[in-house]
């Protein structure tokens, strides 16, 4: 006996340490997905309503079932005993105990169920509200949505201003592979007003993904053919990282997107500067680089103002591919995986010649000859191709701004 207090006490700080550790692997206060920092409207009013109080009931039941392990097995030690006249009565069941735990698990699980109800018909609801936004010089009034399509393994943001979808006409439509043509489409990073609720309507194009973008709200599946309602809003100008949160293949951990939250003048200049064509460079080095992807890249690929009257859609499971129209105001590639710029704004040529000189060793594809590809595959390009098109991707579009290279800087 005295030999297992002994050895209690002398592990028992090791264990407390390890304790500790584990619960700080938890804690970041620069996480990029934080579901404890809301930073719009309605993400607050999920971690009122719905994460905050699961979270402390979650932490008495965590209590109070330590505490009980702990006293019951302090209690129970092992004892020695010197004869068979000493030894403990034995019992077979404790009813009383059994009710106990039977109706606290009951009453734990209808009080987590009755916040969810209570809370769920707020998050779901949406609001009708519209915006000024100039098309072509002309003014409309757009109900902010976006219609965001995933696919093995990247995120497709679609902006209808001109003609404007909505959720009842995209379900009677049916089908995401055939979406009605966009004023813009971009990947990876969804740009939205800020101090406007922004519907989203969210599909796939081939397996369920599912959408979150934590400090905006909560997640939401993205499910073959099927178009499902969401909103988010963000306060004020910044910069909110997202995940995939539905395994879809090899590359689900390195699914992720980003929103960028800008004021309705910076949003109204984006619009601008994303609704124009691709315009042909005028630096040899360039040129060369659009003569590539004009020869490899448009099996898959859309530029508008190069392939855009020809493309029928890309050689992929998804039948989709990111649209590289203004490919370097995006301050991520790759499937948000990647800075496009280094944190000093220069151009992060050694991540994007690595991708574009062996994409299967960054991220994990499915491109068995014969069959429908799932990620980008190995082109085999020689070294002058690869300088020829990273001279020719870093001209599509313009740089972001500073403030947005300096937040996004994923790991």
């Amino acid at each position: 006996m005295a030999e297992t207090r002994t050895a209690v006490r002398r592990l028992l700080p090791g264990a407390l340490v390890l304790l500790g550790a584990a619960v700080a692997t938890g804690c970041a206060s620069d996480a990029e997905l934080d579901t404890f920092a809301p930073q719009g409207p309605i993400a607050r009013e999920l971690h009122s309503r719905g994460v905050l109080p699961v979270f402390w009931i979650a932490a008495v039941v965590f209590v109070g079932i330590t505490v009980a392990m702990v006293w019951l097995i302090w209690k129970n030690r092992v004892k020695t005993y010197d004869g068979d006249d000493e030894w403990p009565s034995q019992t077979h069941g404790h009813v009383p105990l059994e009710v106990g735990w039977t109706v606290g698990f009951l009453v734990t699980m209808l009080a987590v169920a009755g916040i969810m109800l209570w809370s769920l018909p707020t998050v779901d609801a949406t609001e009708t509200n519209s915006m000024a936004v100039t098309i072509d010089d002309h003014s409309v009034a757009w109900e902010p949505t976006v219609v965001v399509v995933g696919n093995q393994w990247w995120w497709e943001f679609r902006y209808y201003f001109s003609d404007q979808v909505d959720l009842a006409a995209l379900r009677a439509h049916g089908d995401a592979k055939t979406l009605p043509p966009a004023d813009i489409v971009t990947s990876g990073q969804m740009v939205i007003p800020t101090g406007e609720e922004v519907e989203l309507i969210i599909t796939s194009r081939d397996v369920i993904h599912s959408f979150w973008i934590p400090a905006l709200n909560g997640k939401r599946d993205a499910v073959p053919n099927r178009f499902s309602p969401w909103k988010i809003e963000a306060s004020d100008p910044g910069f909110y990282f997202g995940q995939c949160t539905e395994f879809c293949g090899l590359s689900h951990s390195r699914m992720r997107m980003q929103a960028v939250a800008l004021s309705p003048a910076d949003f109204q200049a984006w619009v601008d500067r994303t609704t124009t064509d691709a315009v042909e460079p005028t630096d040899p080095e360039a040129l060369a680089g659009l003569e590539v992807f004009s020869g490899i890249c448009t099996s898959c690929h859309l530029i508008e103002g190069v392939n855009d009257d020809v493309y029928e859609g890309a050689d992929q499971a998804s039948g989709a591919a990111p649209n590289l129209t203004h490919f370097a105001s995006r301050s991520t590639f790759a499937g948000g995986i990647f800075n496009t710029y280094n944190a000093d704004g220069s151009l992060n040529r050694t991540d994007l010649e690595a991708w574009l000189r062996d994409p299967g060793a960054l991220k994990e594809n499915y491109t068995v000859p014969g069959e429908q590809y799932r990620g980008m595959p190995d082109l085999d390009l020689s070294e002058q191709q690869i300088d020829d098109l990273v001279a020719y991707l870093s001209g599509l579009g313009a740089k972001p701004a500073s403030w947005i290279i300096e937040a996004t800087q994923v790991e």
